[in-house]
C-alpha cells in the first residue's frame, strides 16, 4: 500500500473541526446559559424572565436568519464568514460579563442568533454533506454529540468560576475560549468543499458506484405533504418536543431555588448533557431495533422521568436528582432525532429534505417562545412546579400525536394495498 493511500483524508480533519465548532459554541454558550440566570437577575433586579428574553431572542433571530444562510454561503467565503461567526460568538458572550443593564443582553442575544444561524445549524450540515459522500449521518451524528460532550465539560467548570470568581469573570472566561477552541479550526482547518483543496470527497468513489444501482426514491412531494394533516401534526410534535427542551435553561435556576449550589446545579447539567450525549445513539439504536413507535414512547418517557426526578428534587436529593438529569438528557436528544425518523416514517425520501427543514422550524421558534413564558412563569408563582407539570402534560400530547399519525399512515398503507389486490 502507497503512502498516499495511507494518508489521513482531509475530510477527517473537516470533522474534527465541526466537533470543536459544536462543541465550542452550544457546548459553552447554550449549556451554561442557564447557570448564570439566578446571578444576574439578582444583582440586576430584574426577574428571571427579563434575563432568559435574551435567549428567546437567540432562538428567534435564528429562526428567521437559518432560512437565507445557503445564499450567503454561496456569495462569501465560508472561512472567513465562520471565522467572524465564531468571533463574534465568544464576543457576545464574553461581554454579558460587562452589562449593567438587561437591554445590552438582548444585544448580545440577537448577535448570538445571527452567529449561531451560520456557525451551528446551517454550515455544519452543509460542510460535511460536502465532504462524505459516505458515512455522511455517522458523521454528523458524531458531531453532533460533541454539543452535549462540550456542556458536560464546560458546566462543571463554569459552576466552579461563578462561585470561585462571581458570574462576571465568568462569562469573559469562557467567552475567551470559546475563541480558542472554534478560532483555530474555522480559520485553517475549514473549507466549504474539497474543490478548494483540489480533492475529490472522502468515499466519492464509492459513492458513484453505488449511484448505477438507485432508483427513484419514492414517498409524498412537499406540494402533497403540506396539505396533509400528518405535516401539521408533526410541526406541532416537533413544536412540543421544541419546548421540552427550554427546560435545560431552566433546571439551573430550579436547583438554586431549591437550594442547591452552583456547584451541584452544574454537575446536574453535566448529567443532562451526557444523557443527551448517549441517547442521541440509544434513540438511533432503538428505532433501528423497534421501530419509532416504541421508540417515541421510550424517548419521551425518559424525559418524563426525568422531569419528575428534577421537580421534586428537593424532596429526593441525592443520586436521584443525577438519575433524573440523565433521563432527561435522553429525553432532550429525542428533539433532533424523533422528527426526522416520523417525517421518514410518514413521508419517505422524496422531498425529505424540504419537509424536514419546514418542520424542524417548529423547535426553534418554541424554544424561543418556551425559555421566556417559562421564566414568566417561575417569576409569577416563585417555583418551576407548573412549568414542569405543564411541560409534562405537553409530552404525554406528544407521545398521542406520534401513536396518531402513525396510525393514519398505517391504514392508509393497509387500504392502498387493499385496493391494488382488487384491481389485480
Amino acid at each position: 500500500m502507497s503512502k498516499k493511500s495511507k494518508k489521513l483524508h482531509y475530510a477527517w480533519w473537516i470533522a474534527i473541526a465541526c466537533c470543536a465548532i459544536y462543541a465550542g459554541s452550544v457546548g459553552i454558550i447554550v449549556a451554561c446559559a442557564g447557570l448564570f440566570y439566578k446571578h444576574v437577575s439578582t444583582e440586576l433586579g430584574v426577574g428571571t424572565a427579563d434575563i432568559v428574553f435574551y435567549t428567546t431572542l437567540m432562538y428567534f433571530v435564528i429562526t428567521i436568519t437559518l432560512p437565507f444562510a445557503g445564499k450567503v454561503f454561496d456569495k462569501i467565503n465560508m472561512r472567513v464568514l465562520l471565522s467572524v461567526a465564531a468571533l463574534t460568538d465568544a464576543i457576545a458572550f464574553g461581554l454579558m460579563g460587562t452589562y449593567t443593564s438587561v437591554y445590552q443582553f438582548y444585544v448580545s442575544g440577537v448577535v448570538l442568533g445571527i452567529a449561531n444561524s451560520f456557525l451551528i445549524y446551517a454550515a455544519v450540515p452543509l460542510i460535511i454533506n460536502n465532504w462524505f459522500k459516505i458515512k455522511m449521518g455517522t458523521v454528523l451524528g458524531l458531531s453532533m454529540t460533541f454539543m452535549g460532550i462540550g456542556g458536560a465539560i464546560s458546566a462543571p467548570f463554569a459552576g466552579y468560576l461563578i462561585e470561585t470568581i462571581g458570574w462576571r469573570p465568568s462569562y469573559m472566561v469562557l467567552g475567551a475560549i470559546v475563541a480558542v477552541i472554534t478560532l483555530p479550526f474555522t480559520i485553517f482547518v475549514i473549507r466549504k468543499d474539497p474543490k478548494e483543496k483540489n480533492m475529490t470527497a472522502y468515499g466519492a468513489e464509492i459513492a458513484e458506484e453505488s449511484a448505477k444501482n438507485v432508483v427513484e426514491e419514492t414517498g409524498t412531494s412537499l406540494k402533497q405533504a403540506i396539505k396533509s394533516m400528518p405535516f401539521y401534526a408533526l410541526f406541532i410534535f416537533t413544536g412540543f418536543l421544541g419546548l421540552v427542551v427550554t427546560v435545560n435553561f431552566h433546571i439551573p435556576n430550579h436547583l438554586l431555588s431549591e437550594g442547591f449550589s452552583t456547584t451541584y446545579a452544574a454537575s446536574v447539567v453535566t448529567c443532562v448533557m451526557i444523557g443527551q450525549t448517549s441517547g442521541k445513539f440509544l434513540i438511533g439504536w432503538l428505532n433501528d431495533k423497534i421501530g419509532i413507535k416504541l421508540t417515541n414512547v421510550i424517548g419521551i418517557g425518559s424525559g418524563m422521568t426525568g422531569i419528575l426526578l428534577i421537580l421534586f428534587s428537593g424532596t429526593l436529593g441525592g443520586a436521584s436528582i443525577y438519575i433524573g438529569g440523565l433521563a432527561f438528557g435522553i429525553g432532550y436528544s429525542c428533539s433532533t432525532l424523533l422528527p426526522p425518523f416520523m417525517i421518514k416514517e410518514i413521508f419517505g425520501n422524496r422531498d425529505y429534505a424540504s419537509i424536514l427543514s419546514m418542520i424542524m422550524s417548529a423547535s426553534t421558534l418554541a424554544i424561543a417562545l418556551g425559555t421566556t413564558i417559562f421564566g414568566f412563569a417561575y417569576d409569577l408563582t416563585g417555583s418551576y412546579y407548573t412549568v414542569f407539570l405543564s411541560v409534562l402534560a405537553i409530552q404525554v400530547l406528544s407521545i398521542l400525536i406520534g401513536f396518531m399519525v402513525l396510525r393514519r399512515k398505517a391504514v392508509r398503507a393497509n387500504n392502498e394495498t387493499i385496493l391494488a389486490v382488487n384491481e389485480n
